[in-house]
């Protein structure tokens, strides 16, 4: 993201005038590509024109120029970059949490929408709604509540237990899920089948309910000593 200032050396003077470098500067701050940031961008030449016009008569230094430039370019590319990855890694909720965020819509529409994905070639959305499909369908045979902000991992972790069977395909579903929505990977076209057969298998298999303990059968009476 590094700018040259647009002087040559042959013209460039050696103690630049006050006008001279805030001008520089402006026009710095000004370019176009720093505009998807308006806000901090006012900030940091609000901030910038009154260091200009707090400093000692006499102007700056030639050399404070560039390197109060090159502070401003390296402010700027941190913001953009932690906006950037605060974007990527969005969950639902807005946090940290990566809540699995599962639309309000039937399994088998979720499941027709990752299959048609699958098809047109978006793996990414096979995945993403491939598990939601997974997550969905476990409300609705009420092996799952309908909780909000449920991750992933804690859906492959509760649907573990009426599936056992499935209990490391559920993982890696999770997994590919959590690459994609949360960590700006792109799905394989193996991990985008193996969701959507997992989707399939768990569709078709009855869940195992967990046994419930009897009550042990009452102790027979001692018997009477004999005398």
């Amino acid at each position: 993201m590094a700018r040259h200032l647009a002087v040559t050396p042959a013209d460039a003077p050696l103690d630049p005038s006050n006008e001279q470098a805030r001008r520089w500067l402006e026009e710095e701050l000004t370019a176009s590509r720093y505009h998807a940031q308006p806000s901090i961008l006012e900030r940091l030449n609000e901030l910038l024109d009154r260091l200009l016009n707090a400093r000692p008569e006499g102007g700056l230094p030639g050399v404070a120029v560039p390197i109060a430039v090159g502070l401003v370019v390296a402010v700027l590319a941190l913001v953009l970059w932690r906006v950037l990855r605060r974007d990527v890694g969005r969950s639902a909720g807005g946090g940290s949490s990566r809540a699995l965020d599962v639309p309000d819509v039937p399994a088998a529409t979720l499941r027709a929408s990752a299959r048609a994905a699958l098809e047109r070639g978006d793996l990414d959305a096979a995945v993403l709604d491939g598990v939601r499909a997974i997550a969905r369908a476990g409300v609705e045979r009420v092996l799952l509540d309908d909780a909000p902000g449920r991750t992933a991992h804690e859906v492959a972790q509760l649907l573990g237990v009426p599936f056992p069977g499935e209990h490391t395909a559920l993982a890696d579903a999770a997994d590919a899920f959590d690459a994609v929505r949360y960590g700006d990977r792109r799905a394989t076209a193996e991990q985008a089948r193996g969701v959507l057969d997992l989707d399939a298998r768990l569709a078709a298999a009855r869940p195992e309910r967990p046994t419930v303990p009897t009550d042990p059968p009452a102790a027979a009476p001692a018997p009477e000593p004999v005398r």
